[in-house]
């Protein structure tokens, strides 16, 4: 298991358990396990269990994606565009811890 994963917690107030493999994450900056996004957010509309906002916009991701997957992400992106998107996912990790 990889560092960031020992670090990123479910935000489901009742469930707390530490991420790992896949999660669900919002546009208002929360992330839950899998189990619990599932469950969550197949109703509709759906509402973020953490803050009760309105969502429009939830991702579910691989927390330790493949080699591969890391070398072709970003590829053929401008450079501001790879440094915007690394200063957000780097605020979602400050609001988180």
């Amino acid at each position: 298991m990889s560092v960031c994963e020992d670090m990123l917690l479910c935000n489901y107030c009742k469930c707390r358990v530490k991420l790992s493999g896949y999660a669900w994450v919002t546009a208002c900056s929360h992330i839950f396990c899998d189990q619990h996004g599932s469950g969550e957010f197949s109703r509709s509309p759906a509402v973020c269990p953490a803050c009760n906002s309105a969502l429009s916009d939830i991702v579910r991701i691989e927390l330790s994606p493949s080699e591969e997957h890391k070398a072709m992400g970003l590829a053929g992106l401008r450079p501001e565009t790879v440094l915007d998107i690394s200063s957000r996912a780097l605020s979602f990790w400050t609001y988180q811890v």
